[in-house]
């Protein structure tokens, strides 16, 4: 078995429209230190896309053509993301919105079509792939709200001065053998703390992967327990992650 990873993080966007962040990329870059510093890194390949690297084309590529020709059926997916995400309608009529990952090269007036759709695009990409176990996780928010990891669509943005559309993480369709595990819940911002130089999310997910308490492994659910407990805790209950898919029986290493 092995595992593959693709690691994402942006601080840096083309358009100015889209406020830079400051440790999305640094979380990016702790997360795949992570997994090429473990024990069994021999059987760990890892692809980083930071910055500039981190186009639309570039992530579709990475994990929609390079992963499905180097996993196999025993193997476990990981896919990180750390960056912006947003909530917007596909038309101002739409009466529910869609989340995008927002690229480095994203327009702001043009999500739907330079943006990764986390429904339509994540499920399509999962289903091109062999291995049991996928994993995506995101350190981004889909709330629209200001601060953290998210903006709000221009067309949301306009609707929302009416009243607001509905965001609803629970609706995602990501396929069998497949796992969500993001930052905040649908109508929350997720935070990047000075103090910590990380997301709390990603902070607080490293802390469990990497413990040295307990085995070798920890069940997903367990590790959203652990996580969904340390931040929420430590926002004071203004950020609580979430976890959607199935897993029934699905863990991931402790990278030691």
């Amino acid at each position: 078995m092995r595992l593959h990873a693709v690691v994402i993080g942006i601080d840096a966007y083309l358009d100015p429209a889209i406020d830079d962040l400051r440790f999305a990329r640094s979380d990016a870059e702790s997360v795949a230190a992570m997994l090429r510093g473990s024990s069994f890194s021999d059987s760990v390949e890892v692809t980083e896309l930071f910055d500039h690297r981190a186009t639309r084309a570039a992530i579709m590529h990475a994990i929609g053509v390079e992963l499905p020709r180097a996993s196999s059926a025993g193997d476990v997916v990981l896919v990180y993301f750390a960056g912006h995400g947003s909530p917007e309608l596909g038309a101002p009529a739409a009466p529910v919105a869609s989340r995008y990952l927002v690229c480095h090269d994203s327009g702001y007036d043009s999500l739907l079509a330079t943006s990764i759709d986390v429904e339509l695009d994540l499920a399509r990409l999962a289903a091109r792939l062999p291995a049991a176990l996928v994993v995506f996780v995101t350190d981004a928010c889909f709330s629209g709200f200001s601060g953290g990891r998210g903006i709000a669509g221009p067309v949301l943005a306009a609707r929302r001065r009416e009243n607001r559309a509905a965001v609803r993480l629970a609706d995602l369709r990501l396929g069998e053998g497949t796992v969500f595990l993001g930052a905040a819940a649908d109508d929350e911002v997720a935070w990047e703390d000075p103090s910590l130089r990380h997301g709390i999310f990603t902070y607080f997910l490293r802390k469990e992967l990497t413990s040295r308490d307990g085995g070798e492994r920890i069940g997903l659910s367990t590790l959203y327990d652990r996580v969904h407990e340390g931040v929420s805790a430590y926002s004071r209950s203004r950020q609580n992650p979430v976890m959607h898919g199935t897993v029934k029986g699905a863990h991931l290493p402790i990278f030691r």
